[in-house]
């Protein structure tokens, strides 16, 4: 074992020899309920989860290794131990040493390599439809050439819709902060190699990265991704403390209010619902607190399954009629409540919700969207929004024409069914697919 899986394996052993076995993590998790386990049976999959811990090599019980399997990160457990022990880190490493023991290693470092593959060539070639070269080099420079004092850390699937991007740089920007940002699949947390057991590749990509930040010269990182955020402070962060302070940018923000305030200017009246996710630290608080700050913006609240998943999308996309069911929920509780507006916490959230447009009469944005226009700073194209809406592609085939020209990638047929596959199979909200691959054919074919 490498000195990082020394680590790794001294977190969960910790958390092993803390747990009670009361059970408490099992009861409350949504996606056990989901997949059919019996709450009456916590303490014993909590025993299980002990077992796996504390014998090295061994296979997992079949019911533990269901639960595993199914988990969706939501940190519902780990709200629930009265131990306060982090469970989904528990579970997290421990479905990793799982998969380890049920089958061999090169299968998973494979379905990782594939993964991760189709993902860097979706978003370079979605990025360089949306973004100038530019842009875009800045974001791919490698981190450790950056001498900023703040890093904005975008990850990498939040390239698929740019403009959010754009707009944290507009904010930082407006605060006068000394600020860089970096992402891209180049700068990958990793997530695919350790969700498929491929620690050794994690170590040289998703570790690697978080080294990296460190080699800059920032004293505080930005997260966006809460993906990211989720494994950098539970995968790096808890096994070895960083010299650097790691946080999520609207946590950022939201204690940066004062100066954002002070810069805001009048905004035309809107009711707003915001799609929320539990899960990821301060987060919906402090987009909460962001927005109630904006002008003539009025919050409305709904129940909603905020619970279930961290984020849309990702490990939540097993459970596909479940996240339909609470867009479609959060949808029409907006327009039967009044709102005019949606906003989305997370650039995966956004994919899912963007297209409501071609259903409901709502606006769909990003947080970002609404912060950099309070600021008179917004105005950059949602192009994805565009792609989801399945109306007219004009616009948007006319920016993916320019960009990809300046960005020297030319995109073919077998591009535009691969990108309408990945758009468009994805659960959420949307209009007609066929808009899309209809006019980004033709865009193909002129090249």
């Amino acid at each position: 074992m490498s000195a990082y899986a020394d680590r790794l394996e001294a977190l969960v052993v910790d958390a092993a020899d803390r747990c009670t076995a009361c059970g408490k993590c099992f009861e409350v998790c949504p996606t056990a309920r989901e997949i059919g386990l019996d709450a009456g049976e916590a303490k014993v999959r909590v025993g299980e989860l002990m077992a796996l811990t504390q014998n090295a090599g061994s296979e997992p019980a079949p019911g533990l290794f269901r639960w595993l399997n199914a988990c969706d990160g939501s940190a519902r457990c780990s709200d629930a131990c009265p131990e306060g022990i982090n469970v989904r880190q528990w579970v997290t490493i421990a479905k990793m040493k799982a998969l380890d023991a049920t089958r061999p290693r090169d299968v998973g470092a494979a379905n990782a390599a594939g993964r991760f593959r189709h993902m860097a060539q979706a978003v370079r070639l979605l990025a360089s439809m949306q973004l100038p070269s530019e842009t875009l080099s800045r974001i791919l420079e490698p981190a450790e050439r950056r001498t900023a004092e703040i890093l904005f850390y975008t990850g990498c699937n939040v390239l698929r819709t740019p403009h959010i991007v754009l707009n944290v740089m507009d904010i930082l920007d407006t605060l006068q902060l000394d600020f860089d940002v970096v992402g891209g699949a180049s700068h990958c947390c990793g997530v695919y190699q350790f969700q498929e057991a491929d620690l050794p590749t994690y170590e040289r990509m998703g570790h690697r990265t978080f080294e990296r930040l460190g080699r800059s010269g920032a004293s505080k990182v930005l997260t966006w991704c809460p993906t990211c955020t989720k494994n950098f402070d539970e995968l790096e962060k808890d096994v070895e403390e960083p010299f650097f302070d790691l946080g999520h940018v609207s946590e950022f923000l939201a204690a940066n209010l004062d100066g954002l305030r002070a810069r805001f200017i009048d905004q035309p009246p809107r009711r707003v619902v915001i799609h929320e996710h539990l899960g990821i630290g301060a987060t919906v608080a402090s987009i909460r607190k962001l927005l109630a700050a904006v002008p003539n913006l009025e919050l409305v609240d709904l129940p909603q399954d905020s619970g279930f998943s961290y984020a849309c999308g990702g490990l939540a996309a097993k459970f596909k009629d479940r996240e339909q069911a609470i867009h479609r929920a959060l949808a029409e509780g907006a327009v039967a409540a009044g709102a005019d507006t949606i906003v989305t916490m997370y650039h995966s959230c956004h994919r899912a919700l963007a297209g409501a447009e071609a259903v409901y009469p709502l606006r769909v944005v990003n947080f970002t969207d609404i912060l950099a226009e309070a600021l008179g700073r917004g105005g950059h194209p949602d192009y994805y929004r565009l792609y989801k809406a399945g109306g007219a592609m004009d616009e948007a085939v006319a920016a993916a024409r320019r960009f990809l020209s300046d960005n020297g990638v030319r995109v073919d047929e077998a591009s535009v069914q691969s990108l309408t596959a990945d758009i468009f199979d994805e659960t959420g909200l949307s209009g007609s697919r066929d808009a899309f691959a209809q006019a980004f054919t033709v865009l193909a074919r002129e090249a």
